[in-house]
């Protein structure tokens, strides 16, 4: 699952930097309590935007928790963005979730500065998780096929139609929560 802020730079732009960090831990806190609540971990952050892993050994078990972590976040969230008194709306968070395999774990870098060690998922899956949540707008959560497929029996779903992804050789369907 990959999520951002929309128009997280304008908020930058037009508020103080103490007030935009007070916006992003209002809306982290709420997003954090849905990720959990679901056994989903924030696997990065970078500024207004989280990647996150469901980790069940059980492929419906990780997208339904994903699914139902996008839903919470997105009810949420419209409750909490009024709750911000330095803006004069709602935070937006736009969502992309996509399931299947991924090589997660620890990695090394190496440069002429030290060493780093960080902790991360790669490949497909979560290119295209990234893209989706990059195509959303509005305050969508738009959910791969393959997460589509796993979750369709639980959630009222909307085929959107086949979209070409940045960096992504073919088109990918795409279906909204």
């Amino acid at each position: 699952l990959f999520l951002d802020i929309e128009g997280y730079t304008k908020i930058c732009e037009e508020m103080s930097a103490k007030d935009v960090n007070r916006v992003i831990e209002k809306c982290f806190s709420v997003i954090m309590e849905a990720i959990h609540a679901n056994d989903g971990d924030v696997n990065e952050t970078a500024g207004d935007g989280l990647m996150v892993l469901f980790l069940n050994e059980d492929k419906e078990t990780n997208a339904l928790q994903a699914v139902q972590a996008a839903a919470t976040i997105r009810e949420s969230l419209t409750g909490a963005g009024n709750d911000v008194s330095a803006l004069s709306k709602p935070v937006i968070v736009n969502i992309g979730v996509n399931s299947g395999p991924a090589l997660v774990g620890a990695v090394k870098f190496e440069s002429y500065t030290g060493s780093r060690w960080t902790y991360t998922a790669r490949g497909m899956t979560t290119n295209v998780a990234a893209r989706l949540s990059a195509l959303a707008t509005g305050g969508k959560v738009l959910l791969s096929e393959s997460t589509a497929e796993r979750v369709k029996d639980r959630f009222q779903l909307t085929f959107l139609g086949k979209f070409p992804l940045k960096n992504i050789s073919e088109d990918v369907k795409v279906f909204a929560l």
